[in-house]
Order: C-alpha cells, then sequence, then structure tokens
C-alpha cells in the first residue's frame, strides 16, 4: 500500500505541507466579518482573528520550509 508513496520526492512533503498551511490562511478570510467581531467590544484591526491565523500561519510555513 505504501509502495507508491515511497517513491515520491521528499520535497513533495513540503509541498504538501505548504498547501496545508495555505489552505488554513484561506479558510480564515472567508469567514464572515460579523463571525470575525462576533462578541468583541470594538472592531479594532487587531481584533481581527484572519490577520492573526495569517500572521500564525507564515510563521509556521517559514519554519516548516527552513527545516
Amino acid at each position: 500500500m505504501g509502495d507508491w508513496l515511497a517513491g515520491l520526492p521528499l520535497w513533495w512533503g513540503k509541498v504538501i505541507a505548504a498547501a496545508f498551511f495555505l489552505g488554513i490562511a484561506v479558510w480564515a478570510w472567508r469567514r464572515p466579518r460579523s463571525y470575525i467581531y462576533r462578541d468583541a467590544p470594538d472592531e479594532h484591526r487587531w481584533r481581527d482573528l484572519r490577520v492573526w491565523a495569517s500572521v500564525l500561519m507564515a510563521i509556521q510555513l517559514l519554519i516548516y520550509l527552513a527545516f
């Protein structure tokens, strides 16, 4: 069953992981604004969870690709 996986180059793992991290960032930005700011006392930019998710996914992606 895993024979086809052994034939793939190792960089495919990084491609799949990068696509996963980017997919999470895209998913976060597709959330409606009303959902993002639900129960927030104001709508300051620093409270936007989409920004935080994107920053964290970018950091994860850089760390993963570096090592």
